[in-house]
């Protein structure tokens, strides 16, 4: 049965988001005053992006000036607008440059940090589900993959992954993506910090922290902070693709010790920098007005969607970033292709997790229109 998606209202937005300290500017009011209607708050014809993890509110308007301002130079490589941007990352991250690298987007860093850390006879551990990517350069390097299940409440299971460790005869990396993806939930600090102390050169950890700067939970501690004491076994990943919202531009960095920097910069593609890319995170570095709009409109849409979740008696695992991983009741790839029909996009099927969906966070009055839609897939038996 296909859904006419024009027939689902989208409530108005929230009015404490035109209270920010950010809505001043008119990209921010202009945002929110034209996905405050009575459509999805996409163009008509278009679906809703629910499916990326993406920032629905687009580049800080500082970001969209420097690209502005610097496409006329975009015949020029863009060396001097990298070093800006480390720079500006150094200054921001209380850490030296020597222990920053570019990357094309965080996919290249951990690229880079799998080939560094790589030795003979290694395995790459990592759990399932996870961010995925990291398995094919292993594959394509002919490093064996050993996947831990997550345990019965979604978290990753680090007292599995330790043991799978010990029984390897020989070097192991360890990836954890911190929030995890596709369940957004953090690791358990103690345990972490505590398997983290066992530094030695059997053991190497690669630690995606792409989704941290949504996190909100007291007492969280970056990894960074390792590299800052100088532990020489971790590369922190990190991205301006979800936050930042230059998923297109390919912008990422990572964090190690200088050692294991030049170790990474020796797998480094030349010129992997892209110059519109660099301007425009280190203007985002620029705007914390526009990063507390963007994690403010993150944290209204989700409540609005744990109020639909619970009102509905459906599961979910409560989110340390900008997606949210419930349970639908139903076939998933049935699921996925019914929201579709009504115009929404939402996440792909996931390892161990049928009946269960990862939903990106876009606008409120987008969500509004979702949790509308997840209302009447009630009424229709759907979930």
């Amino acid at each position: 049965m296909q859904m006419n998606r024009r027939k689902f209202l989208c409530g108005s937005l929230s009015a404490s988001l035109l209270t920010l300290g950010c809505s001043s500017s008119n990209t921010a009011t202009k945002l929110l005053s034209t996905s405050d209607s009575s459509s999805n708050g996409m163009a008509e014809g278009q679906s809703i992006p629910l499916n990326f993890n993406e920032n629905p509110l687009g580049l800080a308007p500082k970001a969209q000036q420097a690209i502005t301002q610097a496409l006329p130079q975009a015949w020029r490589y863009p060396d001097k607008a990298r070093s800006d941007l480390m720079a500006a990352l150094s200054q921001s991250l209380t850490l030296n440059e020597s222990q920053l690298i570019y990357g094309n987007g965080s996919s290249e860093v951990l690229k880079m940090a799998l080939d560094a850390l790589a030795q003979a006879n290694c395995q790459l551990v990592m759990p399932d589900p996870s961010y995925g990517v990291i398995i094919d350069y292993a594959m394509a390097r002919g490093i064996p993959v050993v996947k831990v299940k997550l345990d019965g409440q979604w978290q990753t299971d680090l007292a599995k992954m330790q043991a799978k460790v010990a029984a390897h005869k020989g070097p192991s990396i360890v990836y954890l993506c911190n929030p995890n993806n596709p369940t957004g939930i953090l690791l358990p600090q103690s345990p972490l910090n505590q398997w983290l102390d066992k530094a030695s050169s059997q053991l190497s950890f690669i630690i995606d922290e792409a989704y941290v700067e949504y996190v909100a939970q007291p007492g969280f501690v970056s990894a960074t902070a390792r590299v800052q004491q100088g532990q020489t076994n971790i590369v922190v990943c990190r991205t301006f693709s979800k936050i930042y919202a230059l998923a297109g531009l390919r912008v990422g960095y990572g964090v190690a010790h200088p050692t294991l920097i030049k170790a990474m910069q020796a797998q480094a593609s030349i010129d992997s920098a892209n110059l519109l890319g660099c301007v425009a995170a280190t203007a985002s570095l620029a705007s914390p007005d526009w990063l507390k709009f963007s994690l403010e409109s993150n944290h209204q849409a989700k409540e609005l969607v744990y109020q639909q979740l619970n009102e509905l008696g459906l599961e979910y695992l409560p989110s340390e970033a900008n997606f949210i991983f419930h349970s639908v009741k139903g076939d998933s790839q049935q699921y996925m292709e019914r929201m579709e029909q009504a115009g929404i996009l939402v996440g792909r099927p996931f390892n161990h997790g049928e009946g269960w969906n990862r939903l990106s966070i876009g606008t409120p009055a987008q969500m509004h229109y979702f949790c509308k839609t997840l209302a009447k897939f009630r009424q229709l038996g759907w979930v």
